[in-house]
């Protein structure tokens, strides 16, 4: 079984198609096993799923810090596999058995799916390729690209460390001492929705200043209110 965790905050727009065009590309549907922790909506997120078969909390206190959802909905997962994704990102067809094949190999311990946006410009075409080149050298995926990893090494690890930024960078440095981790094909499609709202060279600048703090091992999460605050997903 594959536990797929669904962080949520005002996600009314998205959460019910993200869920059902989960499981129309999943080549067994019936091993997914989904976990949604919502931080607070405002919107009817919660009360919008309608399949009854999926696990929901609300969790208002988690609001503004999302490795605590992370954390509650691994917690709540049963699979011998966790994937973790947002709200607004679409996985491609048969991603459950293309990550059951990756995990295949004994020293893979988890990974990630490529990356692109929905209906991209020129301006994120550019940011694609430049995050392709960033994660393929520096193994370290955002959590908009869908990580999974084994719920055992996950379960070694603590989950996901107490940072309110950046919290699957920091994870992936920790996965990548357990073993390897697979760039899965073909990719994810998400929302490029931040860049729309707030404009993309304002979201650019920020997110390239914290790419470079992380790097550098200098603490980010005194930007998350800053972060959170604005994009509330």
């Amino acid at each position: 079984m594959i536990s797929i965790v669904i962080p949520t905050l005002n996600e009314v727009s998205n959460i019910s198609s993200t869920i059902e065009h989960t499981i129309r590309c999943a080549s067994e549907p019936n091993n997914l096993a989904f976990i949604v922790v919502d931080a607070g909506s405002e919107d009817g997120t919660l009360a919008s799923i309608s399949n009854s078969m999926i696990l929901k909390f609300s969790k208002p206190d988690f609001k503004l810090r999302k490795y605590k959802s992370l954390n509650y909905g691994l917690q709540k997962s049963a699979g011998d596999v966790v994937l973790f994704l947002d709200a607004d990102t679409l996985l491609p067809a048969h991603f459950d058995a293309s990550i059951l094949k990756a995990l295949e190999d004994k020293k893979v311990v988890g990974g990630a799916f490529e990356f692109s946006f929905q209906k991209p410009d020129w301006k994120l075409w550019l940011l694609t390729i430049v995050n392709r080149i960033r994660y393929r050298f520096g193994k370290i995926y955002y959590g908009d690209q869908a990580i999974f990893a084994r719920k055992e090494v996950l379960d070694q690890l603590g989950g996901f460390p107490e940072e309110a930024l950046m919290e699957t960078a920091y994870l992936c440095k920790s996965l990548r001492k357990k073993g390897k981790l697979a760039l899965m094909k073909p990719g994810i499609v998400t929302s490029p929705r931040r860049f729309n709202e707030h404009g993309f060279f304002k979201v650019a600048w920020f997110d390239l200043n914290m790419f470079i703090r992380f790097n550098l091992g200098l603490p980010v999460s005194s930007y998350a209110n800053k972060y959170w605050g604005k994009n509330l997903n």
